[in-house]
């Protein structure tokens, strides 16, 4: 994703844009008809190169933004394929969980069984004993034998409310699987989708940035490369309100009054932290209203 930085210039740029988009539409509409005075924006103080320059970073930076969009693609494809995963695991973690329920609940069914068969054999063979001592202690052991019976039981009947839940919990997860596997396939192709579009803006954007950098001279591109390189993709600054837009620095006075300097052929760059400068300031057209005034005075002064 662009950072803060490269979002600020971009904005910097639209701002030159639209600056002079409006400025022109002042000019017509002065051109067809009175109008109140309007500013000028004074291109001959701006180096020729900067507009050329200011086009082919916001170039850059459009690139630089669809790259890291498209790298982002493989990740996203990937944490789509780990929903599917995790939804997946829960499907075999749910089976997993009602097998050994009904493996239990079949183990506490054998233990019932077996202790029925106990206390049925101690029943039968109680009637054959000769003495009280033999007699109390098989009833000690049928006795022992039924409460255990009584828990098998009751552990049973725990084992089979669990394995309703259990089998429940399956199918709700084989559900949310089969869902899954619908949204995380139409995801992917939308990611999809969206990535060959991406890669079109890209390959469009590359073409484009041929038509920008051709026209500017090669020392300059180099410098501009050079720059754009140690400051993530940006090069050129704006010096407004007496500050670098780029750094937030103070830029000299007298570097400000020769960015607005007629015939200006110089580049001038930020003391702090060296990006290309240029400045939107416009120059306010005198008033109309005032010039007619004052030439007006001035003639009937020489009268």
């Amino acid at each position: 994703m662009i950072g803060g930085k490269f979002l600020n210039v971009l904005l910097e740029v639209q701002r030159f844009k639209n600056t002079v988009a409006v400025l022109a539409s002042e000019a017509g509409e002065h051109a067809l008809g009175p109008s109140k005075p309007y500013a000028v924006l004074n291109l001959s103080c701006m180096h020729p190169a900067i507009p050329r320059l200011l086009e082919l970073q916001t170039v850059d930076l459009h690139i630089a933004a669809l790259r890291a969009e498209l790298e982002s693609f493989p990740k996203r494809i990937q944490e789509a394929d780990l929903k599917l995963t995790g939804a997946r695991n829960a499907v075999a973690a749910a089976r997993e969980t009602h097998t050994h329920s009904l493996t239990e609940r079949k183990k506490f069914e054998l233990d019932v069984q077996q202790w029925k068969d106990r206390a049925k054999k101690y029943r039968e063979q109680s009637g054959a004993v000769k003495t009280n001592e033999a007699y109390k202690a098989l009833q000690h052991e049928i006795t022992n034998a039924e409460a255990e019976v009584a828990k098998a039981e009751d552990r049973q009947l725990e084992i089979m409310m669990g394995g309703e839940d259990s089998e429940s919990r399956v199918k709700n997860t084989e559900a949310a699987l089969k869902v899954a596997e619908q949204s995380i396939a139409a995801e992917r192709k939308e990611i999809h989708a969206l990535y060959v579009e991406k890669k079109k803006e890209l390959d469009a954007a590359l073409v484009e940035r041929e038509r920008a950098v051709e026209p500017v001279p090669e020392d300059l591109r180099v410098l501009y490369e050079r720059i754009a390189k140690r400051h993530h993709g940006v090069a050129l600054a704006e010096a407004r309100d007496g500050q670098c837009r780029g750094c937030g620095m103070r830029v000299l006075p007298h570097i400000l009054q020769q960015l607005l300097q007629d015939a200006n052929d110089e580049l001038f760059r930020c003391e702090s932290c060296g990006l290309i400068l240029y400045s939107l300031e416009p120059i306010p057209a005198a008033n109309p209203e005032t010039t007619t005034g004052n030439a007006a005075s001035s003639a009937s002064s020489s009268s």
